[in-house]
């Protein structure tokens, strides 16, 4: 698995960590990483309170390939199921421009405006898949490649919106404070979290709206989830762990995340990481194919 870590030069190319389970190897980059389902190319983005933000891809062990900039941020790319495509979040985000700035501001819901949008892997094609006055963002694909799934806020109301690609009919998923929606490989869970009497929980729930269940019960929020290839685990972000040296490493009184993982259902919850810094944003590496099969794709 890669995951976005907070350091003074964060690089978009993968750069491996030590890691405490013998069962997984970690590797940094930037934020909100997002593998295809090759495992061979990964979407990265890079943010700037001053300039803005980078959409690359990085191909294997080729260098990291620039398919999107903009004045404003483009965060969260999850690929298509056919590695054809990426669909982003693409907008003000004031709140993550606030934070990545250093400072803090009350969070508005509209947060600045932002819209779903997406482009080929090429970087062409771009084009705006949601409009209106709500921030709309952190959008998936469901695994045939037909509805995506995003959250959105502001007038419009907020919660998980199904957007069929085909028609361009938005279905209503929920209702509260939810995020970081993620629909699994099986195509029968879509993951988020949601705000539950101010802390953010794991939940998933059916793609009908059914079955709405709650993963994690902690103090501390939970965020940035990552399906497993086979949809049997989730990876996700938390402050469970509460505070530890990073003021004085850093200035920032806060209880920084660690990578956790866990089953589908919320059992077997196991630590990956542990230190001052803030890991966020996981993501999860399917096995590549051997090079030979690799170079006749």
């Amino acid at each position: 698995m890669v995951y976005s870590r907070t350091a003074f030069s964060p690089s978009p190319a993968p750069v491996k960590q030590w890691s405490r389970s013998p069962e997984f190897e970690l590797s940094a980059t930037t934020e909100l990483p997002a593998y295809d389902r090759t495992g061979m190319r990964l979407a990265v983005s890079t943010v700037d309170p001053r300039t803005g933000s980078t959409l690359m891809v990085i191909d294997g062990n080729e260098p990291a390939r620039t398919i999107l900039e903009r004045k404003d941020l483009v965060l969260a790319p999850q690929w298509s199921p056919d590695s054809r495509q990426i669909v982003v979040g693409v907008g003000g985000f004031t709140a993550f421009l606030d934070f990545a700035a250093g400072t803090k501001k009350p969070i508005d819901r509209v947060n600045g405006g932002a819209q779903v949008a997406i482009l080929n892997a090429d970087g062409t094609g771009f084009h705006l898949v949601t409009s209106g006055p709500n921030n709309n963002g952190f959008a998936a694909f469901s695994p045939d490649g037909t509805h995506i799934v995003y959250r959105t806020a502001g007038p419009e109301g907020e919660g998980l919106r199904i957007l069929d690609l085909a028609d361009g009919a938005v279905t209503k998923l929920t209702d509260k404070y939810d995020n970081f929606p993620l629909w699994s490989p099986r195509g029968d869970l879509i993951a988020f979290v949601r705000n539950i009497a101010g802390d953010f929980e794991v939940m998933t729930i059916r793609p009908d709206g059914k079955d709405v269940t709650q993963l994690t019960h902690t103090h501390g929020n939970e965020a940035h989830l990552a399906w497993s290839p086979d949809g049997a685990r989730l990876l996700f972000t938390s402050s469970r762990m509460g505070f530890k040296d990073e003021t004085l490493y850093t200035g920032s009184p806060q209880p920084y995340g660690e990578i956790f993982v866990m089953n589908a259902d919320g059992s077997h919850v196991e630590q990956l990481t542990d230190d001052q810094w803030e890991e966020g944003g996981p993501a999860w590496q399917p096995h590549p194919p051997p090079p030979a099969q690799a170079a006749r794709k």
